[in-house]
């Protein structure tokens, strides 16, 4: 019984070898390409369908005849032909990018002006390091790239091979007025072999990743534009200046509107309690509080104010320029104005709160 079981053991493992070397080849061949099975060629006929002769209830339908006469005239290998890589595709999920799936090559559309188009060649280039035979207004073709350069080599892809080195076109097709298309061209390619460079076969899938640094880089100059917008659009500028009748003010060039959206923000930034508001007059009325002591500091909700104020009831009013902008007046609670000293002395708490971020809505 030992004997057997030690036997079939054998068996078993040789059995076991074989199939894993066996399921290697399958997967692979031994220089690392694709090994695809060509034993479909071999293939052959079948035997022929016979129907019981006491069968009378199934009929052919012509529709399942193959015509006779019928030759596959073309019996060359297709399997190994084929690439089983995945498509690459271009990253145009950003904002103002979309494909031409129409193109020629490798295509998409830019939103914006393309009088600014040279402004990004310029910065592309010099966020890779690219070198550059020649450019203009409408195009730009690189010298030679390859893997080794830095801050682009690996943006190149998988695809690329070791040793091989590449030229790109990025040129402007078509303009619409407020979008624009890019077309990417992998110009050239050549791959050292023995100490020579070779010309090999040019691709769109690489003209596709080198066209998807540009519109990464794009994309991140819309970005940063984008927020600088919003962070621009919460901070209002002002400076000494005049009113209409020619008194001392606070100016902005900001609409009345957006100061009076934000001045409520600001007051409070300022621990400066709004009494009443009259938007028909475009006045504020606030107050500055007595000042505390350490004890009733704690437990009130009265804070100090931030400006240099006489306890008392103020009124801040808001007037549209006519040569545009927005002034803003300070006047004590019977409307007399306050004087230039005064003025200009809460002017910096005045001026920083309405830049800062803190105070924004």
């Amino acid at each position: 019984m030992l004997k057997y079981n030690k036997q079939k053991l054998l068996l078993i493992l040789a059995a076991t070898g074989s199939l894993s070397l066996s399921g290697c080849s399958w997967f692979s061949a031994n220089d690392g390409s694709e090994d695809i099975d060509d034993s479909y060629l071999k293939s052959r006929q079948a035997t022929q369908l016979q129907i019981p002769a006491d069968v009378s209830e199934i009929k052919q339908e012509d529709n399942y005849q193959i015509p006779e006469g019928a030759v596959i005239v073309n019996r060359d290998p297709k399997g190994k032909l084929l690439g089983l890589e995945p498509p690459q595709l271009l990253l145009t999920s950003g904002d103002g990018v979309r494909e031409d799936t129409e193109a020629k090559h490798p295509t998409v559309w830019l939103r914006g002006q393309s009088g600014r188009l040279v402004e990004y060649f310029d910065g592309f280039v010099a966020a890779h390091n690219i070198q550059v035979e020649n450019k203009d207004s409408k195009s730009l073709n690189t010298s030679w790239l390859s893997d080794d350069d830095e801050g682009l080599g690996e943006g190149l892809g998988s695809y690329n091979i070791d040793n091989q080195r590449h030229k790109f076109q990025l040129a402007m097709i078509a303009d619409s007025g407020n979008e624009f298309g890019i077309q990417a061209t992998h110009t050239a390619s050549e791959q050292e072999i023995e100490g020579q460079w070779v010309e090999v076969q040019t691709s769109d899938r690489v003209a596709k990743q080198f066209l998807n640094q540009f519109i990464g880089y794009y994309d991140g100059v819309r970005d940063g534009e984008a927020r600088a917008r919003i962070l621009a659009e919460g901070v209002i500028d002002t400076r000494l200046g005049t009113n209409s009748q020619g008194h001392i003010a606070m100016v902005s060039e900001r609409d009345m509107q957006s100061i009076w959206q934000q001045t409520p923000a600001v007051l409070n930034f300022l621990n400066l309690p709004i009494v009443d508001r009259d938007q028909s007059q475009n006045t504020f009325y606030f107050k500055v509080e007595e000042a505390s002591g350490f004890f009733a500091s704690i437990f009130s909700d009265n804070k100090e104010a931030k400006v240099k104020l006489e306890p008392g009831n103020y009124r801040l009013q808001l007037e549209a320029l006519s040569q545009g902008g927005t002034s803003i007046s300070f006047t004590d609670e019977d409307g007399i104005r306050l004087s230039p000293t005064l003025v200009g002395q809460i002017y910096p708490n005045f001026k920083a709160a309405y830049r800062s971020r803190e105070a924004q809505q």
